[in-house]
C-alpha cells in the first residue's frame, strides 16, 4: 500500500525535478514547434519582392553628381508623379540626366508595399497555426493525467497561444474575438475536468 502512495503523491524532491523537468522540456516543446512552422511555412524575404540593385545605377550616377544636383530644376509635373506614387503606397523610380538630377518618374515601384502585404498574410497565417497548436497542447495538457505531462502540455501551449497574438497584433478586433473563444472554450474544458 505504500508504494501506490508514493508514486500516486510524489516526495518534495521528486516533485520539484518533475516540476524543473517539465518547464525544460517545455521550453524545447515551444521551440520545436516554433522550427518546425518556420521550416515548413517560411516567413516571406524582403529580397524577393525588392531587387536591392532597383535603381543601383542611377543612385550612383545621382551620387557622383551630388554637387551639381543642388542646381536642379523644381519640376510640377514630376512632383505631382511623385506624390500620386506615394499615395498609392509605391516608391518612385527616377531616370536622370548627366548632372544626376530626376528628369522624370521612370516606375512605381510597390515591391515594399506587396511584401507588406505578404508579411500580414503570413503574420494572420501563423496566428492560427500557433493558436492551434497551443490550444490542442492546452486540451491535452487537460486530460492527462500525468503531472509532468501536464506541466510541459499546458506552459507551452499557453505560450504559443500568446505567440500567436504577438505575431499578428495589428489585427487586435480579430485576436480579441479568437481570444475571448480560445479562453472559453479553454474554462469550459478545464471546468468538465475538474468535476
Amino acid at each position: 500500500m505504500k508504494k501506490k502512495d508514493k508514486k500516486k503523491n510524489p516526495s518534495g524532491i521528486n516533485l520539484a525535478l518533475t516540476i524543473v523537468l517539465g518547464i525544460f522540456i517545455s521550453i524545447m516543446t515551444i521551440t520545436l514547434f516554433n522550427l518546425i512552422v518556420t521550416y515548413f511555412y517560411e516567413e516571406p524575404k524582403y529580397e524577393s519582392f525588392c531587387n536591392n540593385d532597383i535603381d543601383a545605377q542611377s543612385i550612383m550616377k545621382y551620387n557622383s553628381g551630388w554637387n551639381l544636383c543642388n542646381n536642379c530644376t523644381f519640376s510640377k509635373d514630376l512632383q505631382t508623379q511623385i506624390d500620386s506614387c506615394s499615395k498609392q503606397g509605391g516608391m518612385p523610380l527616377y531616370n536622370y540626366d548627366e548632372k544626376g538630377c530626376a528628369t522624370e518618374m521612370k516606375e512605381c515601384n510597390f515591391c515594399n508595399k506587396n511584401f507588406e502585404i505578404a508579411i500580414k498574410t503570413y503574420d494572420k497565417n501563423t496566428f492560427f497555426i500557433y493558436a492551434a497548436i497551443g490550444f490542442s497542447l492546452i486540451v491535452v495538457g487537460l486530460f492527462i493525467s500525468v503531472l509532468l505531462i501536464q506541466i510541459i502540455f499546458l506552459p507551452a501551449g499557453a505560450f504559443l497561444v500568446i505567440e500567436a497574438a504577438l505575431k499578428n497584433f495589428d489585427d487586435k478586433l480579430y485576436i480579441i474575438i479568437t481570444f475571448s473563444l480560445l479562453i472559453i472554450a479553454a474554462i469550459l474544458l478545464a471546468l468538465k475536468k475538474l468535476r
